[in-house]
């Protein structure tokens, strides 16, 4: 269970494949000649706002409804944008009500916006699954997050024994915990061994919660 990335691999994957209808088709043609049992996740991220400018929501709207796409983002709140964070707010308001009218988790980015991203959860009232995906924060806001129910994932970060992402994840409870690896280059496999290692627990015990995790905030 792979619930962020930007590669295909091996098992069930999410793959990130931006806000182009185009890439989905490409995607798809790539799963049935690869055998890959793949779905997708469709957004606009916070750091293309401006290379989007007004042409933000084309295709997205359809986009989000084709079946194999079963998660709104990577989406969310990036302080590093040129966009105003007023401008990105609303952006994201507007995937969160998509995420709602079609009953599909959001797959979070956010950079240095954690207070306003938990203002726009808690303003908007969302009833679906919110996951922060690539977590390598402090403990603080970890515990921001689990205390307004997010879902946390965590990727490459976990091979150093320095990273926030390696200190906490013991902190974080097994049934909100997701892997991913995200655009490194370093196989799904790799993370799920060394998060396994840090816990304490085997591969397949690993395996086993992500993928309950899975069934449960993807209804699958």
């Amino acid at each position: 269970m792979n619930i962020h990335t930007h590669h295909v691999g091996e098992g069930i994957n999410i793959l990130d494949v931006g806000e182009g209808k185009a890439w989905v088709e490409k995607e798809k043609r790539r799963e049935l000649v690869e055998g890959q049992n793949v779905f997708y996740s469709v957004g606009v991220h916070p750091m293309k706002l401006n290379e989007l400018g007004e042409s933000v929501f084309v295709g997205i709207e359809d986009t989000v409804r084709i079946k194999k796409v079963i998660a709104i983002g990577e989406c969310g709140l990036d302080r590093r944008s040129p966009i105003c964070m007023k401008t990105q707010e609303e952006i994201l308001e507007v995937q969160v009500r998509l995420a709602e009218e079609l009953c599909k988790p959001l797959i979070i980015h956010c950079v240095k916006a954690y207070s306003e991203l938990i203002a726009v959860r808690k303003r908007t009232k969302s009833s679906v699954p919110w996951i922060v995906h690539g977590y390598n924060n402090n403990e603080r806001i970890l515990r921001q997050l689990l205390d307004c129910e997010f879902y946390i994932s965590v990727g490459a970060a976990l091979s150093d024994s320095r990273s926030n992402a390696f200190q906490l994840l013991r902190m974080i409870p097994a049934e909100r915990l997701f892997l991913e690896n995200d655009d490194k280059e370093v196989e799904i496999s790799v993370i799920y061994e060394t998060a396994s290692a840090i816990l304490g627990v085997d591969v397949e015990t690993m395996k086993e919660i992500t993928g309950n995790n899975y069934n449960k905030v993807f209804r699958k």
